[in-house]
């Protein structure tokens, strides 16, 4: 049984705001009651509720921040408890967002709101950052960006130019933004790095705007000529073209096919069908018995009346146009005269963001189970990887193991009987036997090419291995021949010559005796016999 860890409050001390949404947290966060435009109803009807996950917890006793409703508008919003001025160490926010239902169209990104925060919250709230996930069609992490003029006073948003895509499973995953003081900036997900930009360089539209801008009052003259190109103005319709000409006539080649009853029609009154004996022809109008396919159509290659198949007509020619020439008071395409941008400024600390005092989500989603925890806003990115690695990376991968535990656990395979290996054998090898027969009679019919292109079921790489076993045996066995002669010497063999001598010497021996008879004989024969199976013996032993 999987125990899951359970949930223990995370100190951290000087943050713009830490929330863990825990006891006292729905004090904090207070619902939007913003009405619609002209008019007394609740606009953010969705509902918000503090709880725990009901969809892979992996943490017992974790409260979240969820969004109940489907298909409704939410918004809710705390107020930090001092004012957060970016433009000294710049900005860190970090959260994380578990879709408990997925998520199909709707958002779960974060707003810091700007200072002075007054009112109700809603989509006129001014806010100083958005971030955070959405997809409704395509899945995106937003990262948003208001800044205003200097100069104009105009506040702009600034979009990421990249798309970066957001997880939508239904785990806790970690959204982290860093705004640094050299003006760049940078995205991680599940404390993965997924994006490093600048501030002055990968936002749309840029932060400092053009040093020039085309001159909103200028106006194309009247008399320009921007067409390069003209319709002939001496060219002339010939006579004989036809703008009333259709573009199809009836085909007079073709001709009724065979078999064609042009007296017969398509249906005919049922004749099967009779008038109902209770049928009244004042009262329900004059009786008609219902139409059924003509029988006799069934086996015709057509019935009634035979209309010729449409064809192009070969004089058709469409509606005249004079052909174009050069306009001969062409002047290029008009463009409006470029001026200085009055709103023009260079930036160089753009993480100056305005101060934020709050922050809040502002959401239409389809999908309830939006859930939120452990939002970190302040200035110190060692502090977020930390709560990173201690808060959520042990709640990540409790729930991978939960999430592991619910898969369907599949049956253990089977263990093959000795019948099923010695057929599994069997059946392999005589494909490979096939094969590389197939792979031999397509060598000898059509080339070794054609054999290789047509190569199927490793025919081939079967020839080939065995090829290189017996190649590879074959050098084994050179090398051990090798080897077994070094290890052990065989004895010198006898010369041909030396066992010659040595023959001759015993029978001059055996003459001797035999001449001179008597005990001596047999004592020289006894010796010679001794020497001649010694010297025998040696010779076998040699051979």
């Amino acid at each position: 049984m999987l125990v899951l860890p359970a949930f223990e409050p995370y100190p951290v001390s000087g943050a713009a705001l830490w929330e863990q949404f825990t006891d006292g947290s729905g004090k904090r966060w207070r619902a939007s009651r913003a009405t619609k435009q002209g008019g007394d109803e609740i606009r953010y009807d969705g509902k918000w509720a503090i709880e725990e996950a009901s969809v892979l917890v992996g943490v017992d006793g974790d409260t979240v921040l969820v969004a109940k409703d489907d298909a409704r508008h939410h918004a809710i919003s705390t107020t930090l408890e001092s004012v957060l001025d970016p433009a000294n160490d710049g900005l860190i926010l970090q959260y994380e967002v578990k879709l408990q239902k997925g998520l199909e169209c709707g958002g779960a990104y974060i707003k810091l709101l700007t200072a002075p925060f007054v009112g109700e919250f809603s989509d006129a709230t001014p806010y100083t950052v958005m971030f955070g996930p959405d997809k409704c069609g395509d899945s995106k992490v937003h990262m948003i960006y208001r800044h205003r003029n200097p100069i104009s006073g105009n506040i702009t948003e600034h979009h990421l130019n990249k798309a970066l895509h957001p997880p939508v499973d239904k785990l806790t995953h970690l959204y982290t933004l860093a705004i640094r003081t050299d003006n760049t900036f940078s995205i991680s997900i599940d404390g993965i790095n997924s994006h490093t930009g600048s501030l002055l360089e990968d936002l749309e539209p840029p932060v400092n705007p053009p040093k020039e801008i085309d001159d909103p009052y200028d106006r194309k003259p009247a008399d320009w000529e921007d067409d390069e190109k003209i319709p002939d103005p001496d060219a002339k319709k010939p006579d004989d073209w036809d703008e009333e000409a259709p573009l199809m006539i009836p085909d007079k080649r073709a001709a009724m096919p065979e078999g064609w009853l042009v007296a017969e029609p398509l249906i005919v009154p049922d004749p099967n069908v009779k008038k109902p004996a209770d049928w009244d022809d004042d009262e329900d109008g004059e009786w008609a018995a219902p139409m059924i396919p003509n029988p006799r159509c069934i086996d015709a290659s057509g019935c009634g009346t035979w209309e010729r198949p449409l064809a192009r007509n070969p004089s058709y020619k469409g509606k005249w146009h004079a052909p174009l020439v050069a306009n001969p008071r062409y002047k290029g395409e008009w463009k409006p005269r470029r001026i200085q941008n009055p709103a023009y400024f260079e930036g160089s600390e753009l993480f100056k963001l305005s101060s934020i005092d709050a922050a809040g989500f502002e959401l239409w989603t389809m999908q309830s189970g939006i859930s939120f925890n452990n939002i970190y806003l302040g200035a110190n990115e060692s502090v977020a990887a930390q709560i990173a690695e201690d808060v959520w990376r042990p709640k990540h991968r409790s729930e991978l193991a939960v999430s592991e535990a619910l898969q369907p656990k599949s049956p253990p395979p089977s263990k093959p009987s000795v019948m099923d290996i010695v057929e599994m054998f069997k059946a392999r090898f005589e494909e490979i036997g096939t094969n590389i027969l197939g792979f031999y009679y397509t060598a000898v019919d059509r080339g070794i090419l054609e054999a290789l292109r047509d190569e199927k079921g490793g025919a081939f790489a079967a020839v080939m291995a065995v090829g290189g076993i017996a190649w590879l045996t074959w050098n084994v066995a050179v090398i051990l021949r090798f080897v077994s002669g070094l290890l052990f010497p065989a004895p010198p063999r006898l010369s041909a010559a030396t066992a010659a001598s040595s023959a001759l010497a015993l029978d001059s021996d055996s003459d001797s005796a035999a001449k001179n008879g008597g005990t001596s004989t047999g004592v020289n024969h006894a010796a010679g016999s001794e020497a001649s199976v010694a010297k025998r013996g040696t010779t076998t032993v040699s051979t």
